[in-house]
């Protein structure tokens, strides 16, 4: 009897462990998937997936650049507007007069906005769920 509930409670902790918590996980994931220069400047290409259960109707993210010394160069408000669930959304942002091959690294300082129709404030769970992921030769992340 011991070794049957001892079995049983071995498989409920498995279940209910780290996998079915990933399967549950809210997450808000911006790639940066192309960085191609422009006669306006650089352009900047991120696919943002929305996976955190409801639409987001306002998403901005304070960005920072830096330039090929690994310095400051820029820092920006990147509104990436609305993003319904479970959608991807393709947003280009190009900055104006500066060339690609003078920026070494993109990181996302903080989100800055982020509401639902339910929740106006969720800046905090937003920046929890960010994941960054990367198919551009400039390093990009958190």
């Amino acid at each position: 009897m011991r070794s049957i509930l001892f079995s049983a409670l071995l498989a409920f902790a498995w279940m209910s462990g780290p996998a079915g918590a990933d399967a549950q996980q809210k997450l808000l994931t911006i790639e940066l998937n192309k960085v191609q220069q422009s006669q306006d400047g650089c352009r900047l290409s991120f696919v943002a997936v929305n996976g955190m259960g409801t639409d987001l109707e306002t998403t901005a993210m304070e960005v920072v650049f830096f330039d090929a010394g690994d310095v400051v160069s820029e820092m920006l408000l990147l509104d990436f507007g609305r993003l319904p669930a479970d959608k991807t959304k393709v947003v280009e942002f190009v900055l104006q007069q500066q060339d690609c091959g003078q920026i070494s690294r993109v990181l996302v300082n903080d989100v800055v906005e982020c509401s639902s129709a339910e929740e106006q404030n969720m800046q905090r769970e937003c920046f929890n769920a960010l994941k960054t992921s990367n198919r551009a030769e400039i390093e990009f992340g958190v």
